[in-house]
């Protein structure tokens, strides 16, 4: 079995390539980033490359390819910064992957990251299956749009799809343009001893899982059969609800540095209108696991 894995240097990437290098069953991964990377594992064949660019990533499906676990995006901010390329990345790139899906003929799967961001606006407290799914902006509109044609590419049968709507997924290691960047910044930056100025009110709240329990997801979903998935592929993921002040005071006992709070308008407006937290029935039916406290997450990145 060969697999694909586009942003495969990446937060979550990373993190999965190391659980499937692990597998038994995995002959070889593709894995594809815009920079060089030393992934070590024998398995692991790195190809560097932009997937903004068509013939490149058509170019990835290969005959022997049987999976894609499509990573790849440019996240909230960077969308909204730059709406061309956001739309390049998050949805032109991820219909090139589906057409060389679907032109390969031998109906891959196609394991798809999308964002509880897809709700918007006057959103349930908590999210579950059945909420309207209405984004506010450019980044979780697009994933929505991927998530509508890997449902039609599957009842096609070009593809054996499925995606899953992720919370905020803690703890990232480094920045990125996410406006929910600070629910990893207020963890990492007083455990490692430097101060963080925290650009939300303190009982802004938002869903979060560990991007251990995401690749443990993505694993998963790969695993399941089709027929227990039905037309919509798309599934929502647990989560635990935490605020910005109950994150600071999980890590307070161990950080070496302070969090001050000091809301920036702009991307309080973003939260205030995003999910506070999800809660899937049919996620818990079809065996996906989540976070059990902000410790355990804590505990895991240490780890």
């Amino acid at each position: 079995m060969t697999i694909l894995v586009t942003k495969a240097a990446g937060f979550i990437g990373a993190v999965f390539l190391g659980a499937q290098a692990a597998r038994l069953e995995i002959e070889e991964i593709l894995a594809t980033d815009q920079s060089a990377s030393t992934f070590g594992h024998p398995k692991i064949r790195f190809v560097a490359g932009n997937i903004a660019y068509p013939q490149f990533t058509r170019s990835l499906v290969t005959p022997d390819v049987s999976t894609v676990f499509h990573f790849a995006a440019l996240v909230s901010g960077g969308a909204e910064q730059n709406f061309e390329l956001g739309t390049k990345v998050n949805l032109d790139a991820t219909r090139d992957l589906l057409e060389a899906c679907r032109l390969v003929g031998h109906r891959p799967k196609f394991i798809f990251a999308s964002t509880v961001g897809v709700y918007g606006g006057d959103v349930p407290d908590p999210v579950t299956d059945d909420a309207s799914a209405s984004p506010r902006i450019s980044y979780s509109a697009q994933k929505l749009a991927c998530e509508v044609l890997i449902n039609v590419y599957t009842r096609r049968g070009f593809v054996d799809g499925r995606a899953l709507r992720l919370p905020a997924v803690l703890v990232r290691a480094g920045t990125n343009t996410a406006l929910s960047g600070w629910s990893s910044a207020i963890i990492r930056e007083p455990l490692a001893g430097h101060d963080y100025v925290c650009p939300v009110r303190p009982d802004t709240r938002q869903p979060c899982i560990s991007v251990q329990k995401v690749a443990e997801a993505f694993l998963h979903a790969a695993d399941l059969p089709a027929e227990a998935l039905g037309y919509d592929r798309t599934v929502l993921l647990n989560s635990i609800s935490v605020s910005a002040s109950q994150m600071w005071e999980a890590v307070n006992p161990r950080a070496r540095g302070r969090v001050r709070f000091e809301p920036d308008p702009r991307v309080q407006s973003v939260m205030d209108l995003v999910p506070k937290a999800t809660r899937s029935a049919r996620a818990t039916q079809l065996g996906f696991h989540h976070n059990s406290s902000t410790e355990e997450i804590i505990a895991e990145s240490l780890a």
